[in-house]
């Protein structure tokens, strides 16, 4: 695998358990989804078909916001953002939580 590939984008943690074909159809969807002009964003259920493969993706534009990030050094954003996310993150457990007893309602929204 070389630094250039698909496959740099995948976390880690995966260990390389990632198969490129669905790691090129998610990228595809997600800068389907940022595309700067709403109109050419994809609905919810063409989401849906896209990953599940029922549906052609064709090839996403590059969203201006993409472009600046690489032109201002993507390497340096998400240093920063990690580093931002490990001094703010304190995830807790479940176990170190209180017990709950909250329970769900039924809303009287309607549908649309």
């Amino acid at each position: 695998m070389t630094n250039d590939t698909p496959l740099r984008a995948a976390d880690r943690r995966l260990e390389g358990s990632v198969k490129e074909a669905e790691l090129m159809r998610a990228l595809k969807v997600a800068f389907w989804c940022i595309q700067d002009e709403v109109f050419m964003r994809p609905s919810m259920g063409e989401v849906v078909k896209m990953l599940e493969g029922s549906m052609d993706i064709n090839t996403p534009p590059m969203p201006q916001t993409v472009l600046e990030l690489i032109e201002e050094g993507l390497e340096q954003v998400y240093k920063a953002m990690k580093r931002e996310f490990n001094q703010y993150s304190s995830f807790t457990t479940a176990t170190d939580l209180p017990s709950s007893r909250a329970t769900c309602s039924y809303s009287t929204m309607s549908p649309r």
